[in-house]
């Protein structure tokens, strides 16, 4: 019996359904002793091919004439491909590879004895909890650690406002699915997160990038390409912005023009996406206050366990406008019904005790000391005329090579000879960057590193000759 048909039982009621487009009169339907049967078929088209015996003609379906049935939506067919992704998949290929393409952290530092017991006792004890489905927008335990996380920045929220999710990039899809629509225009920083970028191209917005300097994204250049879209009768939707040493750039956004973006946001009637999975990642263990608290009723705020814990337990966090909560977690029940209880539980068990701010301290020491190693390692091997500004934190630094040097051209090179980076092109929606590149330095060693280095150093300077 087709999908779109039921049938309770054979002395019960029966329901039956035709599909809106056709004809009612002449459907394959009607009622026999309360129950559906298919009896007759009007034709609606001359068909030549007799089906089975004691079947109906049909004219052929549209999809065995016109397109393969397999066809994915349009949507996707012309979205755009992940480059960082295929350059991932072709690194994996290769044994000894020293990647700065990874956004991945260094994982030596976590206590595994400490989780292992923890993940022993949650099983042991709390066994038909932990494996069972939970609440759509997290645990409340783990939600109250995420607001007391947010507070050092100066986001006040109630753990009921936050909606856990399977990382970051989980909560940046349903934000997008729940605000935007095909053609909206989406402002974001230049050079900006790819994963985001895919995202919102995924539903078909318009990406705008907006120039920045050392401070960040300059706000008096965004609030005249908003006037200019506003003019060329475009909907300016949205600001996605990631103000903590930003991926790609490493930059920091400044804390005054972090009030501004949120004034022209508001005066403009934009939204406002801030992204921070790096907030508590600055070397010098400072931190800045978030956009939230100055635009909350426009503001949805990311947050990720990802980078300053692990990756692998996929688990962030969105805090959306207060009227767009319920509908956010009736969207995150749909698409995935709740994030892992166990994962949860784990990670709550970790932050209930002190030993994650000392984790966290030592990371940002090891970071700093890994990004000195490179930047010592570039001066050194990179060609003359190589430009880099130094993060405060984070995970990026983002280089800028000489005219002649084609990052994009070369980054297969880079891998035969054992290193992989990201190149500009990778980043950028337009095809730009191709004299620039991304190099994360938190997952390779200190020796790894300056090896690497000297690899890139070698090829760009061969491209130069």
């Amino acid at each position: 019996m087709p999908p779109s048909w039921s049938q309770h039982g054979s002395t019960g009621t029966a329901r039956h359904y035709a599909p809106s487009a056709w004809n009612p009169a002449k459907s394959c339907l009607r009622q026999h002793e309360n129950r559906a049967v298919i009896v007759e078929v009007t034709r609606v088209a001359q068909v030549t091919n007799p089906t089975r015996k004691g079947g109906c003609s049909m004219p052929p379906s549209p999809l065995t004439t016109s397109s393969p049935p397999l066809k994915v939506a349009d949507r996707v067919a012309s979205g755009p491909s992940s480059e960082v992704r295929q350059i991932f998949q072709t690194a994996l290929k290769r044994t000894g590879i020293i990647s700065f393409a990874n956004g991945s952290p260094y994982l030596g530092e976590l206590p595994f004895h400490q989780l292992a017991d923890d993940a022993h006792r949650i099983v042991t004890e709390f066994g038909s909890t932990a494996l069972q489905y939970g609440a759509s927008n997290g645990i409340p335990e783990l939600r109250r650690h995420i607001v007391d996380l947010m507070a050092i920045e100066g986001v006040a929220a109630d753990p009921e406002q936050v909606i856990v999710t399977a990382g970051s990039q989980q909560a940046l899809g349903f934000a997008a699915h729940a605000t935007i629509n095909p053609g909206d225009v989406v402002f974001a920083e230049s050079p900006s997160y790819a994963g985001a970028m895919a995202v919102f191209a995924a539903y078909e917005a318009e990406i705008v990038h907006v120039p920045g300097d050392r401070d960040g994204l300059i706000p008096a250049e965004f609030e005249c390409l908003v006037r200019v879209a506003w003019a060329a009768g475009k909907l300016p939707r949205m600001l996605y912005t990631v103000p903590n040493f930003q991926n790609p750039g490493g930059m920091n956004l400044s804390a005054e023009r972090r009030i501004l973006l949120g004034r022209i946001c508001q005066e403009q009637g934009l939204l406002l996406f801030e992204d921070n999975p790096y907030g508590l990642l600055g070397f010098d263990g400072a931190t800045m206050r978030a956009i939230q608290p100055d635009a909350p009723d426009i503001t949805f705020y990311f947050g990720s366990f990802s980078k300053m814990f692990a990756p692998g337990l996929r688990l962030g966090w969105l805090l959306a406008p207060e009227a767009l909560h319920q509908p956010l977690t009736d969207i995150a029940q749909t698409a995935a019904l709740n994030p892992s209880v166990f994962n949860q539980l784990l990670l709550t068990a970790y932050l209930d005790g002190p030993s994650w701010r000392d984790t966290l301290a030592r990371y940002r020491g090891l970071y700093r000391a890994k990004l000195e190693a490179l930047v010592g390692a570039l001066t050194e091997h990179m060609p003359a005329g190589t430009t880099w500004d130094l993060p405060a934190g984070g995970f990026y630094l983002w280089v800028t090579v000489p005219q002649g040097i084609d990052t994009h051209e070369l980054v297969h090179e880079a891998i035969e000879r054992g290193v992989a980076y990201v190149p500009g092109t990778a980043i950028y929606t337009n095809g730009a960057g191709r004299s620039e590149l991304r190099l994360s330095f938190c997952l390779p060693s200190v020796e790894e590193i300056r090896d690497g280095a000297a690899i890139l150093g070698r090829l760009f300077s061969e491209a130069l000759a």
